[in-house]
């Protein structure tokens, strides 16, 4: 019989991690921890001889430990910011030009 209360019966709780995403998460620190001093040095070479590109590897790793402030005004609605122009010319992906840094 389907159970139709909408509550849960059994199984892991709301949100709870399983065993093997676990296993991988403490194998992916634990070989990173290690590469820590050789991704200092690429990007510490790539700042010396492409400014732009290092900007790029930087926004690019950000996500991962900055979190993404939420828009709590605009109740999940998109927001044109005027014409699709990025914040800045070298925020913008598909310029092909070179830039100032």
């Amino acid at each position: 019989m389907a159970n139709t209360t909408g509550k849960k019966f059994g199984g892991r709780t709301k949100g709870a991690a399983n065993k093997v995403t676990t296993d991988a998460r403490e194998l992916f620190v634990s070989i990173m921890e290690g590469e820590t001093q050789h991704i200092k040095q690429v990007l510490a070479d790539i700042r010396a001889t492409d400014p732009v590109n290092y900007l790029r590897c930087l926004t690019n790793l950000y996500p991962y430990f900055i979190p993404k402030k939420t828009d709590v005004t605009t109740n999940g609605k998109d927001i044109n910011n005027g014409e699709g122009v990025p914040f800045h010319k070298w925020a913008d992906d598909n310029d092909n030009t070179e830039s100032e840094v």
